[in-house]
């Protein structure tokens, strides 16, 4: 350990607050927007040459984020200016070990004072050091990266089949059907509802802590943010949480749909979950319309929207208006031949967020041994 050295944590790195932009002028581009816990969209301009290191600041603190590109930080995050020739992937690592959602000084909001935190003292190793830590911690991240890519072109892949067949219309034999008003043949007009039960979620009392930290996944929406999958979630019941709303619970394979904030996020629970309340889940009758239904319910977000209007700047669509949305229902034979081509699919998809799961729970489990020098890397 003689190759480490105790510093102030502004010796290590210079965080500056991010930069101003509203929800308003937010565009689609290849920036990144980087808010405290996540990417919050794109954006045509950029503010900060990548990599782009920032921490959660303001609302949502401590939460630490490695963006490749360059990047538009936003000020709820504080980002990093300069690494003072320390190893920039490493800085990365080590700074989500510290725990800085602790170091909270906002009196209503939770905020991470910077001229605070600068004064933490911290044991860090030399570069050479430094740098084969970050390959060690990198190369499951890469793995992550690389499951990530598949993931998005089976996605597609799914994806580009249904807009073939059910959005463009060129399903199997679509020469020889007979349309009127541009619905084929057969197909007719249902409601969200005949898909199956729907299920508006609730959360647990809160002030009572015996209701979380179990193994029961609590889906909010950034939880199923990009994700056709969700699989693991920031909050979790306990067995007392589960039990306190047994009505609530929807088993594995159900399609949720945010409807209330940011409307129109769909995902599928990997597992046995409950969700907030700004959630309606729905648990299929048939299991072979999931893939279908996914993508269905996936392409209608600006009808979640616009029915979900208030007048107010977010969503707020109830169990009643959303289970009595329209859909167009395929004929079932169509509806089956889609299953079976895309099943597959989406097996792989969820085996491939499962790995990576696993991937960053030994990443995770390294990253505390390999900061404080109980693994030594040669």
């Amino acid at each position: 350990m003689s190759e480490w050295v105790t510093i102030q944590l502004k010796e290590l790195l210079t965080l500056k607050r991010g930069y101003d932009l509203p929800h308003s002028e937010t565009k689609s581009g290849p920036y990144p927007v980087v808010a405290s816990t996540n990417v919050r969209g794109y954006h045509n301009e950029y503010k900060v040459d990548g990599p782009v290191i920032t921490v959660g600041r303001s609302g949502s603190i401590g939460h630490v984020q490695y963006i490749e590109s360059k990047a538009w930080p936003l000020n709820t995050t504080l980002y990093m200016t300069d690494a003072k020739g320390n190893n920039k992937r490493f800085i990365y690592y080590f700074l989500k070990t510290i725990g800085l959602e602790q170091f909270n000084s906002g009196a209503g909001v939770p905020t991470l004072n910077r001229n605070h935190i600068n004064l933490l003292k911290v044991k860090i190793p030399k570069n050479t050091i430094q740098t084969k830590i970050a390959d060690v911690l990198s190369t499951y991240d890469k793995l992550i990266e690389n499951n990530n890519c598949r993931i998005q072109i089976l996605e597609k892949t799914a994806e580009e089949l249904y807009k073939e067949w059910f959005v463009r219309m060129r399903f199997p034999g679509y020469e020889k059907t007979k349309f009127d008003k541009g619905i084929p043949e057969g197909w007719e007009v249902r409601r969200i509802k005949d898909l199956g039960e729907v299920i508006t979620g609730k959360t647990p009392p809160t002030n009572d802590e015996e209701n979380y930290g179990g193994e029961v996944m609590f889906v909010k929406t950034p939880d199923m943010n990009g994700n056709l999958f969700t699989i693991e979630t920031e909050s979790y019941l306990s067995n007392k949480g589960n039990d306190s709303q047994p009505k609530k619970l929807i088993p594995e394979g159900s399609i949720m749909v945010s409807c209330i904030g940011t409307g129109g996020v769909v995902s599928i629970n990997g597992y046995p979950a409950h969700t907030n309340q700004q959630i309606n889940s729905i648990i299929l009758n048939k299991s072979l319309e999931r893939e279908w239904a996914y993508f269905t319910l996936h392409s209608m977000k600006g009808t979640i929207e616009l029915f979900g209007a208030t007048g107010a700047t977010m969503t707020n669509l109830s169990k009643g208006k959303f289970e009595n949305l329209k859909i167009l229902y395929p004929i079932n034979d169509l509806v089956l031949r889609y299953h079976t081509l895309t099943k597959g699919i989406f097996s792989k998809i969820k085996n491939l967020n499962i790995q990576n799961q696993n991937l960053k729970k030994q990443r995770d489990l390294l990253l505390p041994r390999l900061m404080n020098g109980t693994i030594i890397v040669k």
